[in-house]
């Protein structure tokens, strides 16, 4: 009877009962409406914010691929190495689909989400037989013979030299939107973004979204409460997927253009600096991560070719005197004001 009343527990919504969880695991579900709100705006003012509106796109573009990657990391906790796939699978299936398909750009978005989420479940299904470095380590071989297999069919995906796509215009209800121009095209990506995010949110705010949290921070006493966690991590690696495919079919609509770059564990390897810049188990961690990361790169590389060395120094620093990100300094603030 234990047993089922602390399931409930993790599952309720009602009557005020709430999961037996830490403060660390609720993060998604504290975020303040204020906060959304903030964010909002700064997504709407970024292309006159950002020195030109291909970084905007950018940005936004990459935050959804690093959120989605948090699903894994921050409220799963589970740590993959080949992440990079879905995105690459999505931006190739999209290509794709525009370059040889004839199709639009509505069902170009629609078969990128298709391919990686088809991609997730086989690849999710084999990988978590394993656990803890053995899943990580599956996950990166999984995601280099993806690269492999792209690099090789240059027949289908361009090989080395990329797929080039044309760029198009959308028909939508009989309102004509030009995704030609940079500034039409990067509110329609967000406008996409926009509703992922919500998705996102509605999810890991959901009892199962609390489960996700309870597995985090102990597997084994969720096991024992009845829930098959197995399912919980499948399912949780197939919307991680699905939506890293959607933000690669967006960056293909972005660049016109798949390089087969997008397959590559070195984009796995940022997506996880990214996160633990901006801090795990935060809905918006991710996103100051990715502005971070991208606004180092474009200040430093045009001084330095070696930026990377910089953005490492940077990462290291953080990691020592800010373990659980950037996201956390409004926290830590607020304990050291209570003092």
């Amino acid at each position: 009877m234990a047993s089922v009343n602390n399931k409930k527990n993790i599952t309720e919504t009602g009557g005020g009962i709430k999961p037996d969880l830490s403060t660390t695991s609720l993060r998604m579900r504290l975020v303040s409406p204020w906060t959304s709100l903030a964010f909002l705006t700064i997504g709407i003012m970024l292309p006159y914010m950002a020195p030109y509106t291909s970084l905007a796109t950018e940005c936004i573009i990459f935050s959804l691929f690093a959120v989605s990657f948090n699903i894994l990391l921050g409220f799963t906790g589970l740590l993959s190495f080949g992440h990079a796939a879905f995105f690459g699978i999505g931006a190739c299936a999209c290509g794709l689909t525009m370059a040889n398909l004839n199709g639009g750009v509505l069902s170009a978005l629609g078969m990128g989400l298709i391919c990686s989420l088809l991609a997730a479940i086989v690849i999710g299904f084999l990988c978590l037989k394993s656990h803890g470095i053995s899943f990580a380590f599956l996950t990166l071989a999984f995601a280099e013979l993806i690269y492999f297999i792209a690099y090789q069919w240059s027949s289908l995906t361009g090989g080395e030299d990329g797929l080039g796509i044309p760029r198009m215009t959308l028909d939508l209800f009989g309102m004509v939107i030009n995704l030609k121009n940079p500034l039409v095209r990067y509110y329609f990506i967000l406008f996409i973004v926009i509703i992922c995010f919500v998705l996102i949110i509605r999810i890991l705010n959901s009892p199962f979204g609390r489960v996700l949290a309870s597995m985090r921070e102990n597997e084994e006493r969720t096991s024992f409460l009845g829930f098959n966690t197995r399912t919980y991590k499948l399912i949780s690696f197939c919307l991680a997927g699905l939506f890293a495919g959607v933000a690669g079919s967006l960056y293909t609509i972005h660049l016109a253009f798949v390089p087969i770059e997008n397959l590559h564990w070195s984009v796995s390897g940022e997506i996880v600096i990214i996160t633990l810049l901006g801090g795990m188990g935060y809905l918006f961690g991710p996103v100051v991560g990715t502005v971070l990361f991208i606004g180092l790169r474009e200040l430093i590389s045009g001084f330095f070719t070696r930026w990377q060395l910089f953005v490492g120094i940077a990462f290291v620093l953080i990691v020592i005197f800010l373990p659980e990100g950037l996201s956390a300094i409004p926290e830590k603030i607020k304990r050291a004001l209570k003092r």
